[in-house]
């Protein structure tokens, strides 16, 4: 496990890892499953069904119109204003992003972690949740999070592209894979100095913090990529490839001029 002297603290209190839209126009007190059925706890009745499989989402049109480009779309289509059902059978993350998705949508604070990031994107980008519709939509928000939080980690880069094995093509196409892949790729190529790391799966050091002069073997990167899916650890093997191969070159240009 890998971790810079610079990453950890700053990078993994942004926004205290909780994403929130402050806007709302419905007063509730949260949301309950009953069954395959989530239900706003509110006495306004709902006026939108959302099906994803074999659950169901009984909400309210104006916290998801206001901030999904896809369900406006959806609705312009139908050429019927009054729609009051929509079925979003190929969302990425199914019914479990959706959730978090609405969650977002009502106001309520949603934790963000390696785990649920990835789907997290890739369903903002499904529902078209742009800075059109409204500043710091759930595009914006996630992004943010991915490129200042994730690519910052090592451990938080090899979970969210363990992630994205459930994600195809959404992941790969907002590259999110290749993205997870370099940076791993970069850290599994820095200078051992200044580095704090312990093998996956094995119980950790009393000191957590071995000393300086302890050396890290050259592949102590291997065990916690080879957790990863075939195709995504033959990614950040040809990254590793590409950083050491620029890596030489420019130490080869900087000899020749000083030359």
């Amino acid at each position: 496990m890998w971790e810079s002297e610079s990453e950890s603290v700053v990078g993994r209190d942004y926004g205290n890892g909780v994403l929130s839209s402050s806007k709302h126009g419905v007063k509730f007190d949260g949301f309950e499953l009953r069954g395959q059925s989530w239900y706003v706890a509110t006495d306004i009745p709902s006026d939108l069904l959302v099906q994803i499989g074999v659950v169901y989402f009984h909400l309210h049109k104006y916290p998801l119109f206001s901030r999904c480009g896809k369900m406006n779309r959806l609705i312009y289509e139908s050429r019927d204003p009054d729609l009051s059902k929509i079925a979003l059978d190929d969302l990425p993350r199914g019914a479990e992003g959706f959730e978090l998705v609405a969650k977002f949508c009502y106001g309520i604070a949603v934790d963000l972690t390696a785990a649920n990031i990835s789907g997290l994107r890739c369903a903002a980008e499904y529902l078209e949740m742009t800075e059109d519709l409204e500043e710091g939509n759930l595009i914006f928000k996630t992004e943010a999070f991915l490129s200042y939080v994730v690519l910052s980690s090592w451990r938080d880069s090899i979970l969210v592209l363990k992630s994205c094995e459930k994600l195809s093509p959404w992941a790969e196409n907002l590259q999110i894979v290749r993205r997870c892949s370099e940076s791993i790729a970069w850290k599994a190529c820095a200078n051992p100095r200044g580095i704090r790391w312990a093998y996956t799966g094995k119980p950790p050091m009393i000191d957590s913090r071995p000393s300086r002069n302890q050396l890290v073997p050259p592949d102590w990167w291997f065990e916690d990529v080879s957790i990863l899916r075939i195709d995504h650890f033959v990614r950040v093997i040809t990254a590793i490839k590409l950083v050491k191969l620029s890596t030489s070159l420019i130490k080869y240009i900087r000899l020749e001029v000083v030359d």
